[in-house]
């Protein structure tokens, strides 16, 4: 049987040079606390005592802002560059076998092949430079 210390893992880390011996109670309403509660979660605050004792020391509070515009720009990307890889995928498999036969009819038509392939490529990096100019705009 194995037993784990498991109110060690828990329990919070206080600063030891100034222990926080006095306790504050503050009553606010529902809409209050929700609201502060808000604020916390965009900090680098874990709690909401935390919370509260930065803005009562007037000490900084480092805030934490998720840019909602860039997200269509990052799955735009995401997607430019699946496709991209999946197009490299198919010009390494018709190269090899480009260089597997001996047949100049087939070479013919792995070549051709290997030409669209580019063409894949040179439309999804039209779309990537029509993306990098929007966001330098």
């Amino acid at each position: 049987m194995v037993c784990l210390n498991v109110s060690r893992m828990s329990q919070r880390k206080y600063n030891t040079e100034e222990p926080l011996n006095h306790l504050i109670g503050v009553r606010v309403s529902e809409a209050f606390y929700n609201k502060l509660e808000g604020l916390r979660k965009n900090s680098n605050c874990h709690t909401l005592g935390e919370f509260a004792r930065m803005i009562l020391q007037k000490e900084e509070i480092i805030w934490y802002h998720k840019d909602a515009s860039s997200d269509t720009v990052t799955v735009e990307l995401t997607a430019i560059r699946k496709e991209l890889k999946a197009i490299g995928t198919n010009v390494n498999q018709v190269t090899r076998y480009f260089n597997g036969t001996t047949i100049p009819n087939q070479k013919i038509f792995d070549a051709l092949k290997i030409l669209d392939e580019y063409k894949k490529v040179t439309s999804q990096v039209d779309k990537l430079l029509t993306l990098l100019d929007n966001i330098l705009k």
